[in-house]
This record gives structure tokens, C-alpha cells and sequence, in this order.
């Protein structure tokens, strides 16, 4: 699979790398910006020479893996992925490889975004005049949910925490202020403290699997306290996120900058610096999808149905020995 990579080429693999270095954009964002990868692969055909269909599909399978690797805990790009790799053994010409590689993407995205969309809605018929909602992190599903709850009419207000290391809830809590919500920062550690304050958790989530969903850091804690106090918990996870195939070993996962928690921590103290937990699907009311609210039972086992393209899975474990 060893390819001597042009500029343009390089280019396309640039954008992988800046992909897997995104700490704070949501699924839905990393998922569009790995479908113009392909877009800029499929630009970038006239320049690789020379493109025989083998070396197009071994390229696009190649895209396919460094994708996947980028955000491992992001079921949906392992997702975009496998749709991709789906379609890359069809006859054709290198062009028509890259050209259906780049459609792939294309139509996954509108198919996440509807999906996005309707979960949504789901999740904003769950909210009450005077209720007020916990979340954790910064989902664009939560966000948007909470947004066309309220251009329905409904008033609410919010408790955001901080969600350290990237402090997402900041950013979270500046959209929904401007858009009129009533809205408080806290730190993590108080989100314990808060459900006392709260109606109902309401969290995002990047991959549900069988037995999980994985979320950021702090779910878990924040889940527990809610059941603790009586209160409904969901994940909002469109069905694009649930996913049967663990990419990447686990060793080798989520392991980010110490640096970001103590830049010059003194000589013994080990910084353990993880975006990613996950959360046993039991401590959930329900998960909120496109297709309406599944009991937990029933989304592990539609996670348990889902599968990747086997082409991905062994090029994936070829990379991995």
C-alpha cells in the first residue's frame, strides 16, 4: 500500500492530520470535514499518475484507514469509512474509483445529517415549560435540540459544565446566552451537587456500542449522580454512532497532552489526560435517535448488529501488527 505521494497528495493527508488533532469539534463537524477529504482526493486525480484502478482503490482504502484511526472514539467517521470502502471494489477506471469514493462520502453526510436533524427533535419533545436541563460537553445534537425546543416556545434553562480539558461548556454556554436561554457555568466536579437544581440530563454521545456509550469524560460520573437522584438521563445518539467494531486497541487510544491539564507538573506526577469514557448503557433512561427514544436493551443490541466493511477491518488490522 506504499504510495509516493505528490504535493497534492500530501495535501489530502494534511487534512487527515489536522482532523485527528481536533480536540473540540462534535461528530457531526469531524465527519464533514472527512467527507472533503475525499472531495479534495477526487481534485486531486489529475495530478497522481499514474491511476490505474488498483492504485485507486489502495489509496482510497488508504484514506479510509487514516480516517478511522484519526478519531477512534467517533463512530461516525469509522462509519463514513466503511461506506466509503464499501464502494471502492466496483469496476471502473482509478477516476471512477475516487469519484465514487467522494460520492460515498457525500451521501453518508446528507444521511447523518438527516438523521442529526431528526434525533433532535426527538430529544426537543422531551423538554417542559420551566424545566431545567443538566448537560455535559458541547453536542451539536444537544445544542440543537435545546434551540428549536425553545423557537417552539418553550423556556427553560440550562446547567452546562465546563468539561475539562477543552471546556467545551463554555462555548456551549456563550450559543445558548445569545439565543436567549437562561443559562450556568459549573465546574465539573459540582455536577453532582447540581442535579439537586436539575429535571432531566440531557448528554451527547460519539459512539454507542453494545454494552456502552462513549461519551466525554465526566459522563459516567454525571450519569451515576442522576440516577442517584432520581432523574432521566439520555444520550442523544443518531444511528450512525452505534457500532459493533472497536478500530483501534485500546492501548493505543486517547491518550492526549498531559500538557493540557499541568503544562510543567513536577518530577513523580504522572498527568493522565483522557477525552473518552465510556458509560454502561444501563445507567440510561433512554437513548434518543432518529427513529424515535430506544430502551437501553435495545441499543445495545442494534449496536450489536453494526458492523464495519470487512476490507476496512483488515486493512485496519494489518496496520495495527
Amino acid at each position: 500500500m506504499n504510495i509516493d505521494l505528490d504535493a497534492e497528495l500530501r495535501k489530502v493527508f494534511s487534512e487527515i492530520d489536522l482532523i485527528a488533532a481536533d480536540n473540540r469539534s462534535g461528530a457531526a463537524e469531524i465527519i464533514a470535514r472527512a467527507a472533503a477529504v475525499f472531495s479534495t482526493l477526487e481534485s486531486s486525480c489529475p495530478a497522481i499518475q499514474p491511476l490505474d484502478a488498483e492504485t485507486a482503490r489502495r489509496l482510497a482504502l488508504r484514506t479510509c484507514v487514516a480516517l478511522s484511526r484519526a478519531q477512534p472514539d467517533m463512530a461516525p467517521l469509522a462509519r463514513l469509512a466503511s461506506a466509503v470502502a464499501e464502494q471502492v471494489n466496483a469496476s471502473g477506471t482509478g477516476r471512477d474509483v475516487i469519484a465514487r469514493a467522494a460520492a460515498s462520502a457525500r451521501d453518508f453526510i446528507e444521511l447523518s445529517t438527516r438523521a442529526t436533524a431528526c434525533a433532535a427533535t426527538v430529544a426537543a419533545s422531551l423538554l417542559r415549560n420551566g424545566a431545567t436541563i443538566l448537560t455535559h460537553s458541547r453536542s451539536s445534537t444537544v445544542l440543537t435540540a435545546l434551540l428549536e425546543a425553545r423557537s417552539a416556545g418553550l423556556r427553560f434553562s440550562v446547567i452546562a459544565t465546563e468539561s475539562r480539558p477543552g471546556l467545551e461548556g463554555r462555548s456551549l454556554s456563550a450559543e445558548l446566552a445569545r439565543n436567549g436561554m437562561e443559562v450556568s457555568l459549573v465546574a465539573d466536579a459540582a455536577a453532582g451537587l447540581m442535579m439537586a437544581e436539575s429535571d432531566m440530563v440531557l448528554l451527547g454521545a460519539d459512539r454507542v456500542t453494545p454494552d456502552s456509550v462513549v461519551n466525554k469524560i465526566g459522563t459516567r460520573m454525571i450519569a451515576l449522580a442522576a440516577r442517584e437522584n432520581g432523574l432521566p438521563v439520555y444520550a442523544l445518539a443518531d444511528t450512525t454512532k452505534f457500532i459493533n467494531s472497536i478500530v483501534v486497541p485500546e492501548d493505543v487510544r486517547d491518550e492526549r497532552s498531559a500538557g493540557e491539564i499541568w503544562p510543567d507538573p513536577p518530577r513523580g506526577v504522572r498527568v493522565v489526560n483522557r477525552y473518552f469514557e465510556p458509560t454502561p448503557l444501563d445507567h440510561f433512561t433512554g437513548i434518543v435517535t432518529e427513529e424515535g427514544i430506544l430502551l437501553p436493551r435495545d441499543a445495545g443490541e442494534r449496536a450489536k448488529s453494526t458492523s464495519l466493511d470487512q476490507v476496512l477491518i483488515k486493512a485496519l488490522r494489518n496496520e495495527n501488527e
